[in-house]
């Protein structure tokens, strides 16, 4: 049985939790109190105090530390391994610009990737002339993907990029042999994290992957403009820095330009330093308050649970083939359409879902936070839906 004083204690701290339904941790996380209090307290600060001075420097340049050192703590890490970013998208374009392109180059991805993973592989073969192949995983995602991946590599592959946990059926893709058949032929692999920091539990070097981008503002409960890029200290020869700032550089006041030989050498120069607050301070909540092992055990939990209970509704046909490997869980509905379904949990009993475009489908994300009763009550609000046209 779940710990029910635990979970009332972390709902009071997530108000959104308890305003809605709020089954939509993929899209976004709800904000915890404490991140939202740091977030002020810095703007605060800035606004009695300024921006000027060494001590405004260095107290900076701590909280910047502060969001790192969670991260690599999250990813079983080293410091050194992790720079901060705006969001996936930022981690995934520094490592895919920074390979040097050829026309003809390979770059293999999956069936199931989300758009801020494509756009850059877009743009690299509409700039480049390079060459995307698709390893097919199956409809939902349930075929084995080294298979899918080895496939396709050939001595023209430059990059093997896909997702951890797919963003369209929530299916755990088993990176760690991806990873170890990428080093084996000398091929960088590139991990898009969006739907798994925070979601499951991830050693990051016993995934023998190269590098990992993921977001601070979904499982992980952070404001927007948050995220962090794992680089592999022996991988960051594979890549050439496309932007660099005051960050990047060992010594930004020093002669000679070199860049840091860590992963700071993919930061720029000043982000929004309240939003880091918050992130570093989320990131601390979530392993200090909630807990690591804890949230990823009712995340896993809580899905089981809800495709069991979803299977129950009539017409409901579920498309993640794995229900509990994740937070994720996609299915169908035989009346009605994914956005009128969505719209109508919404409006009529403040449960808060998505459509999948691509699948025609419906997601709900179980975060650590979220009850067996508001499963049960999406499944009856699911079994009453009526389309407007029937």
């Amino acid at each position: 049985m779940p710990d029910s004083t635990h979970i009332d204690r972390i709902r009071r701290e997530l108000p959104a939790t308890t305003s809605h339904t709020y089954l939509n941790t993929g899209t976004f996380g709800p904000l915890p109190t404490c991140a939202v209090q740091a977030m002020q307290q810095r703007l605060q600060r800035d606004l009695q105090e300024g921006r000027l001075g060494m001590a405004s420097f260095e107290e900076m340049s701590s909280i910047y530390e502060s969001a790192r050192q969670g991260v690599a703590r999250l990813l079983n890490a080293s410091e050194d391994e992790i720079a901060l970013t705006d969001n996936t998208g930022e981690g995934l374009n520094i490592i895919c610009y920074g390979l040097a392109w050829q026309p003809g180059d390979e770059i293999i991805t999956t069936n199931h990737e989300h758009i801020s993973l494509l756009a850059p592989l877009y743009q690299i073969r509409a700039r480049y002339g390079a060459v995307i192949r698709i390893a097919d995983i199956g409809p939902n995602a349930e075929r084995p993907a080294l298979k899918a991946v080895a496939d396709l590599v050939t001595p023209r592959t430059r990059l093997i990029a896909l997702s951890h946990v797919t963003w369209t059926t929530g299916a755990r893709l088993n990176i760690s042999e991806i990873g170890s058949m990428g080093r084996e032929h000398g091929i960088p692999v590139l991990i898009d994290g969006a739907q798994s920091a925070g979601a499951i539990p991830i050693d990051i070097h016993a995934l023998n992957v190269d590098f990992y981008a993921l977001p601070g503002q979904k499982w992980l409960c952070g404001p927007d403009g948050t995220g962090a890029l794992y680089a592999r200290r022996e991988s960051l020869n594979y890549v050439t820095s496309t932007y660099v700032g005051y960050w990047s550089a060992e010594d930004a006041h020093a002669t000679e330009w070199k860049l840091q030989e860590n992963a700071r050498r993919f930061e720029l120069g000043g982000r929004q330093t309240a939003a880091i607050a918050a992130q570093a301070q989320a990131l601390k909540w979530l392993e200090e308050t909630v807990g690591h092992q804890w949230l990823y055990a009712r995340i896993a939990e809580l899905n089981t649970y809800a495709a069991r209970t979803l299977q129950t509704v009539p017409g409901l046909h579920l498309l993640t083939p794995h229900p509990g490997e994740s937070g994720l869980l996609a299915f169908t509905l035989e009346k009605g359409t994914p956005e009128e379904i969505v719209t109508y949990l919404r409006e009529q009993h403040n449960i808060y879902t998505r459509t999948i475009p691509e699948m025609n489908s419906i997601r709900v994300s179980t975060g650590f936070y979220n009850t067996e009763e508001e499963i049960d009550t999406l499944a009856r609000a699911l079994s009453e839906y009526q389309p407007a046209s029937s």
